[in-house]
């Protein structure tokens, strides 16, 4: 029992905290959920905002990164990785279908390999390096 309530109550409640979990990570919102609540953002669920993010959220991201009003909203490196490379992925891609074709070819496979390989965590640094290394590997996202 939990601070008095029922058994049946606190299983309701983390099914319907494990589905919250669940619905924001899918809408790309993950990494923001857990940084704010002051909780360790694994390296995967950084890259899970550019693989699953709505374009708006990623033009969003681009447009705190160039500054609104002198200040930026998101200004830990993270945040600050994150908005290079969605203005780099919107600069190629910023049609929907073109970005679903790259998030479904390259960031969900590159998510998916980060998270099975369970790494410690990296700096922000290390994120922007394979999402370029990936994107590069992409026909149509060649750098120029």
């Amino acid at each position: 029992m939990q601070w008095g309530l029922r058994k049946g109550e606190s299983t309701r409640r983390r099914e319907r905290e494990l589905c919250q979990e669940c619905e924001v990570y899918l809408s790309g919102h993950y990494a923001e959920y857990l940084d704010t609540r002051n909780r360790t953002v694994p390296n995967w669920a950084w890259l899970g905002v550019l693989a699953h993010g709505r374009p708006e959220q990623l033009r969003a991201l681009v447009a705190d990164k160039a500054l609104f009003s002198g200040t930026r909203t998101r200004t830990t490196a993270w945040w600050q990785a994150i908005a290079f490379l969605a203005e780099e992925i919107l600069s190629q891609h910023n049609d929907d279908r073109g970005l679903d074709d790259l998030r479904r070819s390259v960031l969900v496979p590159l998510e998916l390999e980060w998270l099975a390989a369970d790494r410690p965590m990296q700096r922000p640094g290390q994120l922007v390096r394979s999402v370029l290394d990936a994107l590069d590997q992409y026909p149509s996202s060649r750098r120029r």
